[in-house]
């Protein structure tokens, strides 16, 4: 249980103010990674309600059951963090939902945004998966019209049998797909893997639409 009401709005706002869309179970889950506020459901259900009540934070036009911020947050010219390289953390829809406002805020043209939001969805699901599931660093930027992104994971042991049965290697399907999709929609795509440090590196550019 949160300390208080005012406790778990103020994390709430932060995510919000980061970027940060998502339901109610997205932003529990965020509160406790990043705030360590414990809430019921229930309870974060209740202080996003109070905080549309007040103007803070509104409903998604087309996605009623998330929240974002209602004004939009304010970005600069580049921004890095970290999510967790865990499913059940959402990490997928965290930097989907900041990256999406980042564009905006940075008055992107839609097109650029469906097509990067596309993308990064299908290099952050690589990450996850290929990760030791445990920090990913995310850092993107615009400069002088061109936008690029760099997404940092580390490896996890590879167990082949137990791939498989994951689903991680379909025939090399699903991995194959992801790059084609990626190098389809941006304009550049560089995947470093360095054994030594035991890190997988993705680097991405594309020149944004006036």
């Amino acid at each position: 249980m949160p300390e208080s009401s005012d406790q778990l709005q103020r994390a709430l706002l932060d995510l919000g103010e980061s970027g940060c869309q998502g339901n109610s179970q997205d932003y529990r889950v965020w509160v406790q990674l990043f705030h360590d506020v414990e809430a019921t459901p229930a309870e974060v259900e209740k202080a996003l309600a109070a905080l549309e009540q007040g103007g803070r934070m509104r409903r998604h036009a087309d996605f009623p059951n998330e929240y974002l911020l209602a004004d939009g947050p304010r970005f600069g010219n580049s921004v890095e963090y970290q999510v967790s390289g865990t499913l059940e953390h959402a990490p997928i829809q965290m930097v989907r939902s900041r990256l999406e406002s980042f564009l905006r805020s940075h008055a992107a043209h839609e097109s650029d945004i469906i097509d990067i939001s596309i993308a990064t969805t299908e290099a952050m699901e690589n990450a996850v998966k290929y990760s030791d599931h445990k920090e990913i660093t995310v850092g993107y930027g615009i400069e002088d019209g061109k936008f690029s992104i760099r997404i940092v994971n580390r490896i996890g042991e590879t167990e082949l049998e137990s791939d498989i049965e994951q689903g991680k290697y379909t025939g090399s399907i699903t991995l194959m797909r992801g790059m084609m999709v990626m190098v389809k929609l941006f304009d550049d795509v560089d995947i470093d893997i360095s054994e030594d440090e035991g890190l997988a590196i993705f680097k991405a550019t594309t020149e944004l639409k006036v």
